[in-house]
């Protein structure tokens, strides 16, 4: 059975280095989902994620609640995002509309088209539901973890869920109607 957050993080403090490495391998991708958010560069998003990863490493004495490591970080992932996206705008140099260079496979148009669509209609979700069908479906965390994570009831995480995937069926169906 895989170590609490709680008892990871008291090892950390401890000294033991492998221990916040099994931190950052357990929220990794929901890090770099929620830098994601806030910037069209792939790379410049596993940058912050670095960055949010690095402040929770200076900063984990400061955590009042060892079992709160999740949300606590997530609240760290999405200052470095507001801060990256302040600084952005601060920035006179920065093109308007920059875009990620896109790996592409072996995929038909068709295939290209519709994930297209996918990444457009996850920008037009809220937060909450993002973060929640990113953490359910796409990191396959149980309901339990999500809902801790994301600080709502069961019934709460259900209405994000549903709410997101409505929208994306939505925005999808009225994209290929276009």
């Amino acid at each position: 059975m895989p170590d609490s957050d709680s008892n990871l993080v008291l090892r950390t403090l401890n000294g033991d280095k492998s221990a916040f490495g099994q931190l950052y391998d357990r929220y990794a991708r929901l890090v770099r989902a929620i830098c994601r958010d806030n910037t069209a560069d792939l790379s410049v998003a596993q940058d912050l994620a670095q960055e949010v990863f690095l402040r929770a490493y200076s900063k984990l004495g400061e955590l009042k609640e060892p079992g709160s490591f999740g949300p606590w970080l997530i609240s760290i992932a999405r200052n470095v995002g507001r801060e990256h996206i302040r600084s952005r705008s601060r920035d006179r140099h920065v093109l308007a509309g920059e875009t990620t260079e896109e790996f592409v496979d072996e995929k038909s148009e068709e295939q290209i088209d519709r994930l297209g669509y996918l990444s457009d209609a996850m920008e037009q979700l809220d937060e909450q539901e993002r973060l929640a069908l990113h953490v359910y479906y796409l990191q396959g965390e149980d309901v339990d973890e999500v809902k801790r994570l994301l600080n709502v009831s069961r019934s709460g995480l259900y209405r994000l869920l549903a709410r997101g995937k409505e929208k994306i069926e939505k925005y999808i169906k009225q994209r290929e109607n276009q």
